[in-house]
C-alpha cells in the first residue's frame, strides 16, 4: 500500500510540475513540489526527518551562492553594459542574431541558462522593438543558445550541477568533455535560425536608434569590478578543484562583504522559489527511492545503462530526451541519477546524461525552465510564441545538436 501512495504522489508532484494549465488547478511548479513532499511524510512514506536528510545541501547551497553572484552583477549594470555593446556592433539582422546567440551561449556557461534568459529577455524585446524587427527569431535564438552553451559547464544549468555532485567529474573534466560540443551546438542553432527565419533574417542594415554612450548608463563601476573580480575567484577556486558548493557560497559570502551596502538588495533577486522546487522534489524523489518502485525500474533499465554498447548509449539518450519533455529536464535527472548510481555506472554515461538531458531542453516549450522564463517574459511584453511555433525550431535544432554532441563523446580523445 505505502509503495501506491508514494508512487500516486509522485506522478501527482510531477504531473503538476510538467502541465501547468491544469483546468481549476492554479498550483505553481514549486508549490508543487511542496505539496508533494509534505504529503511524503504526512502519509507515512517518509518519517520527518528522513524527509530533512532528503534535502541535497550541496545543490541548495550552490545554487544560493551563484544567485547572490549573479545578483551582483545584474545591480552593477553588468547586462546593461553588454545589451548596448551589442548594438553598437550589430550592422546587419544576421550579425544581430550572431551577437545574440553568441552572447547567450557563452554567458550560460558562467551565469546559468535560466538567470541569462531572465535578464536577457527583457532586454532583447527591448532592443528588437526599437530596431523595429521581428522578435521571435531573436527570442528563440537566444533560449536555444543559453540551453544549449549551458551544456558546457558544471555550473551552466542545475542538471549539471546534479551530475557533478553524484558523478565526482571534476569541473575541469566535465569542460574539456562537453565544452566543444557546446560550441559546435552554438554554431549550428546560428544557422538553423537563420534558415528557418530567412524570410524575416533577411538582410537589409538595422534601422539604428540613438544609442546613449557607455558613461551614460547607471553602472555602478566599482560594484562592477568587485563581483567580476569575484567571479574570477569562483572559477579560479573551480579549476583548483575546491568543491562547487564551497567556491559559490565562499565568493558570495565575500562579495556580500565586500558590497556590504546592498546586501539587502542582492537577496531580493535571490529566486527563492526555484531552492523551494528543488527541496521539494529531493523529498519527492526520496520518497519514491524508499520504494520498490526504482528497484524495478533499476531492474529493467540498469542492464542497458549500465551498458557500453552504441546501441544502449542511444536508447539511453532517447530516454532521457523523453522523459525531459514529459517533466522538464531537472526533474528527469532528478530521477534517472539515482538509476545510474545504483547501477555503478562509468563517467562517460554521465556525461550523456548531461548532455542529452540538457539539450533535450530545446526540444519542445516545457523542456526547460528557460524556455518556460523567455516566453512569459516575453508574452508579457506583447510577444507571443506558440507551442508549435517553438516546436518548429526546437525538434530539428534539438536532433541535430544532439547528434553531433552524441559523435563528439564517442570519438572524442580521453
Amino acid at each position: 500500500m505505502e509503495d501506491l501512495v508514494a508512487l500516486a504522489i509522485f506522478i501527482a508532484t510531477y504531473a503538476i510540475i510538467a502541465i501547468q494549465k491544469i483546468p481549476r488547478v492554479h498550483i505553481s511548479r514549486a508549490a508543487g513540489a511542496l505539496i508533494g513532499a509534505v504529503a511524503m511524510a504526512l502519509f507515512g512514506v517518509l518519517s520527518p526527518r528522513e524527509a530533512y536528510d532528503a534535502i541535497d545541501l550541496d545543490t541548495i547551497v550552490f545554487l544560493l551562492g551563484m544567485m547572490i553572484l549573479v545578483a551582483h552583477l545584474e545591480i552593477a549594470g553588468f547586462f546593461e553594459l553588454l545589451e548596448l555593446w551589442i548594438l553598437k556592433r550589430a550592422k546587419t539582422q544576421h550579425q544581430l542574431l550572431g551577437l545574440v546567440i553568441a552572447s547567450g551561449g557563452l554567458l550560460s556557461p558562467l551565469f546559468m541558462n535560466d538567470t541569462i534568459c531572465l535578464m536577457f529577455t527583457p532586454v532583447l524585446v527591448r532592443l528588437v522593438q526599437r530596431l523595429k524587427l521581428d522578435p521571435v527569431p531573436y527570442l528563440l535564438g537566444l533560449v536555444l543558445a543559453a540551453n544549449a552553451g549551458s551544456m558546457a559547464t558544471l555550473i551552466g544549468n542545475p542538471q549539471n550541477m546534479l551530475v557533478g555532485l553524484r558523478s565526482g567529474l571534476s569541473f575541469v573534466e566535465f569542460s574539456i568533455a562537453l565544452g566543444p560540443a557546446a560550441l559546435m551546438s552554438l554554431v549550428i542553432i546560428y544557422f538553423g535560425v537563420l534558415m528557418l527565419f530567412r524570410d524575416s533574417l533577411r538582410g537589409a542594415l538595422l534601422e539604428r536608434p540613438d544609442l546613449p554612450e557607455y558613461h551614460e548608463l547607471s553602472v555602478q563601476r566599482g560594484l562592477l569590478i568587485v563581483s567580476v573580480g569575484t567571479l574570477g575567484l569562483f572559477l579560479g577556486l573551480l579549476i583548483a578543484g575546491i568543491s562547487p558548493q564551497w567556491a559559490a557560497i565562499s565568493c558570495a559570502a565575500l562579495l556580500l562583504v565586500l558590497a556590504s551596502n546592498r546586501p539587502r538588495r542582492a537577496l531580493q533577486y535571490v529566486d527563492w522559489t526555484l531552492l523551494l522546487l528543488f527541496a521539494g522534489l529531493f523529498i519527492v524523489m526520496r520518497g519514491l527511492e524508499a520504494t520498490t518502485w526504482l528497484d524495478r525500474l533499476v531492474d529493467w533499465a540498469g542492464p542497458g545503462l549500465s551498458a557500453s554498447g552504441t546501441a544502449s548509449i542511444l536508447v539511453f539518450i532517447v530516454l532521457t530526451v523523453v522523459v525531459s519533455n514529459l517533466v522538464s529536464n531537472v526533474p528527469a535527472v532528478l530521477l534517472l541519477a539515482p538509476i545510474l548510481v545504483r547501477v555503478g555506472a562509468s563517467s562517460e554515461s554521465w556525461l550523456f546524461l548531461a548532455m542529452a538531458s540538457t539539450l533535450a531542453g530545446n526540444l519542445t516549450i516545457i523542456g526547460s525552465a528557460a524556455n518556460l522564463i523567455v516566453l512569459e517574459l516575453a508574452a508579457q511584453r506583447g510577444v507571443h510564441i506558440s507551442f508549435w511555433t517553438y516546436l518548429r525550431v526546437g525538434l530539428p535544432l534539438t536532433v541535430a545538436t544532439i547528434a553531433i554532441s552524441t559523435a563528439w563523446l564517442m570519438v572524442r580523445p580521453l
